[in-house]
Formats: structure tokens, sequence, C-alpha cells
């Protein structure tokens, strides 16, 4: 992957994340709240998951997965993050609440290529969505926003193995992270 090519998606990807993270103003980031659904919440949820997908086709080229249909599907990009990364990359938010209630994610924790939507809830209530926003008004929730993001995060990170040494690779890995997250195992 070209550095330049990576710095574009990075720098939206930031604007995305400040978007979540402005959020917190509103509805604290915690367990309690995850279902608190706004129109904020869908559109940083519509923002992440239109990036994902170029981003996952990216990951695919650079791994010369093919589609199995005219257009990629997320059962496509399901077998790229089952093989090469699996599924148990977890994040929590940054945000301190109280009684410690983060909200701790695994984005891809039951990634299926056979089942619908690779079996990731959060990406089919992103379908439902794009497609009918009023009528899944609840869909665009604290943590459907917060999964997107993070797969998003997720996905920006695996990239960086793509650039080239001599394009500051290392650099990038050290260097470009978030506020927001917090690894978890």
């Amino acid at each position: 992957m070209n550095r330049s090519v990576f710095e574009m998606h990075w720098q939206y990807y930031l604007s995305i994340e400040k978007m979540l993270v402005k959020t917190n103003q509103y509805v604290t980031h915690s367990k309690k709240n995850k279902d608190a659904y706004s129109d904020e919440f869908a559109s940083i949820i519509l923002l992440s998951c239109s990036e994902l997908d170029s981003l996952f086709r990216q990951l695919c080229d650079n791994y010369g997965i093919q589609s199995e249909s005219k257009y990629f599907k997320m059962k496509d990009y399901a077998r790229v993050i089952g093989k090469y990364f699996g599924n148990d990359f977890g994040l929590a938010t940054g945000i301190n609440t109280i009684n410690d209630d983060s909200i701790i994610i695994f984005p891809f924790e039951y990634i299926d290529a056979t089942k619908p939507y690779a079996n990731l809830k959060w990406w089919k209530d992103y379908q439902l969505i794009k497609h009918d926003r009023i009528k899944n008004v609840t869909k665009g929730n604290l943590l459907n926003a917060v999964n997107s993001v993070a797969a998003q995060f997720i996905i920006l990170r695996e990239l960086i193995e793509f650039i080239d040494d001599s394009n500051g690779k290392e650099y990038i890995r050290k260097n470009y992270w978030s506020e927001y997250w917090v690894p978890v195992v």
C-alpha cells in the first residue's frame, strides 16, 4: 500500500473517531448506554462502514483474494479476516466511566463467512440503516458505532503491514495510534 493513500484513509478515520469521541459529551460511552441511539450514531456508522468497505477491498487486493461474485460482499472480507489475522483483536473504549463500565468489544469475534453478513451484527445493522434509516432508527446506536469505528481502526492497523519499509512502515506502526482505544486480550 502506498503511504500517501494510507495516510488519506488514516486522516478520514481520525475525523470519524473524533465524531464518536464528541458524542461522549451527551451519552457516556458505557455498557449501560450501549443501546442509546441517535442520528449522530447512525451517521458515524454509515461513514465508518462505507469506508470499511473500501478498506476491506484493499485488504482483499493485498492478499490476492477475489470476490466469489461480481461485487465484493462481507463473506469475501470474512475469508480474509479469518485466514490472515483472526478474530481475537479486542479494544476497549478509553473513556473513563463509573465502576469501570467501559465498552469492551471484539468486532470480528463471531465472524463466519458462511452466515449472512458474516455473522457480524453491527455490519447487518449498518446495511439495515443504509437501506431504510427511518425504519431502523434504533440500529444507529452507541454499540454499533463503537464496533464499526473499532473495526475500521483494526483494518487500518492491518493495512500498515502492506506499506513498504522504505516508506516509514515502522514509524507509522509506532506513531499512528488512537487516544480512544485501549487494546485488550
